[in-house]
């Protein structure tokens, strides 16, 4: 969109009889030269209450009825102002004028897969459904395919699991939420990624740096918080999504909504299955050449299943529940043909209730709670190595908001962490340990003030936590501050400092796939560190097309933080920092629409991650010094077919010193992937493949054919260990 005096027109009509439960509507806005163009993703919403949907690339919209009184319908679209209301003709004129010379950015395709907005203090990024749609997504761990901000990467090369990281750390700084509410921590941190189903989620927004102190106090490199398909935004309806890759793995998607008097309610259930021995070691499927003797993807059966309530029968009181349980197991390690194999077995089972419960008191206060419950249980059995564990956890957060003026919010409230463990360790370790009871209690209150003008908006807040197992206050201060120098061009600056409680073991599972010898230690200390950021997005127009350029510069300082320290040949240790630990991250990304209906993407990052092993500085250990990224995107002027491929980049990383070779660093790789989407009048078929380039890392398992032997390594991964794999899915969308 460009910058002028906008006029939004937004008109209502009633359906017939058969529809007269829905109000269908369209919004648009007429350029500089008077044509009239569609606004996609405005909101629209019933006044006081969450009952609301967004408009789609015609700007059109279905919103459920819940009043006579169209009145009572607000319509917003970020950096504009309602100026005049007028009914003729059955139709509900909204004239809107742009309120601070200001627009949310978004970019790609014509219907929007990326969104950056120029108007948030906070750097924050939003992937769509048709962004995540892009990949196979099976699960959350593989949504990030198309994006630069966050690596994927496979754990260890025994499980089959992936893991992300951010802003040049591992992923365990980052914290994982589903729609603000604690949805990876703890004993999730390994595996839980891979319970987040692609075909549920409706959004993924990505929070670079300090997030808000509402939220918590573990964001050190980020936030990225989940939005699953809501039960108020439609009218009953069925969701079906289903998949299946060359190797043999299965998988089914199934979203139910429906509406009742004064509830909605979504289910959710997934399913997926693989229970095939394929050790190819990258070699082509079709080849008969001998693998390692382990297999490439482990055996494995999941049931994931939620089920959301909303009520809707208040337009002040807004409530919302949520129940889920999650079951799977993992069978791996070597061919079940060779004599007394190596075997690895992983079960989780997980059971959550959470909610929040909320209260409008008029347009200018509100006051609401999160709440959260989860029992965890956990078995793994990697040759020696068994651990089993169980997590409870109670979580809450109460919220109060206040707008004082025009200018300025103030959000207050406390929340509370309450996590007990219970661990049982054998294997190789230095001090078994059986029904180790650990209870970590995080109780904690704060402020958070929010600044908001034409050019300037400031969001300050602060936090302190207390922790009960070292009697200690945490006081954590962050800052986001945006500047508009122009139309078109944000400044912003951050400054954050977090804490977490460390669970070493259940975080670091990949280890236990080697013969290391593990020293452990309870006492040590939660990490600490600060992050400091500094964002700059600029949208640009060149030969009539737009496009956005975004550049990031960050930086994490640790206080404190636990080292994992692989330098040392057959041995695995866990410490407290002794000095310097930092990273810097440096990325540009550019989106331009080459034409209406082609896009590009290009991104560079640059990685710089110390850390002090043995009083020596040496970069982080399997992290990519660089990467980069192409993305191309086309769609045919019907919309029917859909074609993206993605080219990454990961450059060289630091080898581990005590690795059986004399490698300092892994070799740099290309991997390239691909999807093709044809859309039915009723469903959409997709297929694609994934590691075109079939590159796989050169013995990932070090010592393969002595599992049981001192040297066994199977967990210093820099690269893919599947080879090329094709796959086939089609989504349903019943209305």
């Amino acid at each position: 969109m460009r910058i002028s005096n906008v006029i939004v027109l937004f008109f209502c009509f009633i359906l017939n009889v058969k529809s007269q439960s829905n109000i269908v509507g369209k919004v648009f806005e007429f350029s500089s030269s008077g044509d009239t163009i569609p606004i996609f993703s405005a909101n629209v919403y019933w006044k006081n209450s969450t009952i609301g949907t967004t408009t789609d690339k015609n700007g059109v919209f279905t919103l459920r009825n819940i009043s006579d009184d169209l009145s009572d319908i607000d319509v917003s679209y970020v950096g504009y102002d309602i100026l005049t209301t007028q009914y003729i003709d059955n139709t509900l004129f909204v004239l809107m004028q742009n309120s601070v010379d200001l627009k949310d950015v978004e970019i790609n395709e014509k219907i929007n897969s990326t969104q950056i907005s120029l108007i948030n203090p906070v750097n924050i990024q939003t992937i769509t459904t048709k962004e995540i749609h892009k990949a196979a997504c099976c699960n959350l761990s593989e949504t990030f395919e198309t994006n630069n901000s966050v690596d994927v990467t496979y754990s260890d090369a025994v499980s089959g699991i992936k893991q992300i990281k951010m802003l040049g750390l591992a992923g365990n700084y980052v914290q994982i939420t589903s729609e603000l509410l604690p949805l990876v921590r703890g004993m999730q941190r390994t595996y839980g990624l891979t319970y987040v189903p692609g075909a549920w989620i409706e959004n993924i927004q990505i929070t670079k740096g300090s997030a808000s102190v509402v939220n918590g106090f573990e964001s050190l490199t980020g936030q990225i918080n989940v939005e699953y398909f809501k039960p108020e935004d439609s009218s009953d309806k069925i969701k079906l999504n289903l998949y299946a890759n060359l190797i043999g793995k299965l998988e089914k998607n199934l979203i139910l909504t429906k509406h009742y008097d004064k509830w909605s309610s979504n289910l959710f259930t997934h399913v997926s299955y693989f229970d095939k021995e394929i050790d190819h070691y990258g070699i082509s499927l079709n080849s008969s050449e001998k693998g390692d003797g382990f297999i490439d993807m482990p055996k494995f059966k999941q049931f994931n299943i939620l089920n959301r309530w909303q009520y809707n029968g208040s337009n002040k009181l807004k409530y919302q529940i949520n129940f889920r349980g999650i079951f799977e197991e993992r069978l791996a390690g070597q061919i079940t043909s060779i004599d007394k194999p190596y075997k690895a077995d992983i079960n989780n089972n997980i059971i959550q209730v959470y909610g929040k419960l909320g209260y409008i008191s008029d347009t200018t206060k509100s006051i609401g709670s999160q709440y959260s419950f989860t029992s965890h249980k956990l078995g793994a059995v990697f040759g020696n190595n068994k651990y089993d564990a169980t997590q409870e956890s109670i979580s809450f957060n109460f919220i109060s908001e206040e707008k004082t003026n025009e200018f300025n919010l103030i959000k207050y409230g406390s929340s509370y962490f309450a996590d007990r463990y219970v661990e049982s360790f054998t294997g190789n370790i230095s001090n078994p340990f059986n029904n180790k009871r650990r209870v970590d209690l995080v109780s904690g209150v704060f402020l958070e003030h929010k600044y908001e003008k034409q050019k300037l908006n400031l969001i300050s807040g602060i936090r302190s936590d207390y922790y009960n197992n070292k009697n200690k206050i945490y006081v954590l201060p962050r800052f986001n501050l945006k500047y508009n120098a122009n139309d078109n061009t944000t400044l912003r600056i951050s400054a954050g400092r977090s804490f977490r409680i460390s669970n070493i073991f259940s975080e670091n599972l990949q280890y236990l796939a080697s013969s290391r010898l593990i020293f452990n230690d309870y006492t040590l200390d939660p990490e600490v560190g600060w992050n400091y950021g500094l964002n700059l997005s600029h949208c640009f127009y060149f030969l009539d097309n737009d496009g956005v350029l975004n550049v990031d510069l960050y930086r994490t300082v640790f206080n404190n933080q636990i080292i994992v320290n692989l330098e040392e040949r057959n041995v695995l240790q866990f410490s407290n920092l002794e000095g310097a630990s930092y990273s810097n991250v440096l990325q540009i990304d550019a989106d331009y629409n080459i034409l209406y209906n082609l896009s590009l993407r290009l991104s560079y990052k640059l990685n710089n991650s110390i850390s002090t092993y043995n009083n020596i500085e040496k970069e982080l250990p399997l992290q990519p010094l660089s990467r980069a990224l192409i993305n191309l995107s086309y769609e045919t002027n019907d919309e029917k077919l859909l074609f993206d491929i993605t080219l990454n980049y990961n450059g060289k990383s630091r080898l581990p010193e005590n690795l059986v070779s004399n490698e300092k660093f892994s070799d740099p790789f290309l991997i390239l992937n691909n999807q093709v989407t044809y859309k039915f009048e009723s469903f959409d078929l997709y297929l694609g493949g994934e590691n075109i380039t079939n590159f796989t890392q050169p013995n990932p398992i070090i010592d393969s054919e002595n599992p049981f032997g001192n040297d066994f390594d199977a967990a210093l991964i820099w690269a893919p260990v599947m080879g090329s794999n094709f796959y086939l899915g089609a989504r349903y969308d019943f209305n």
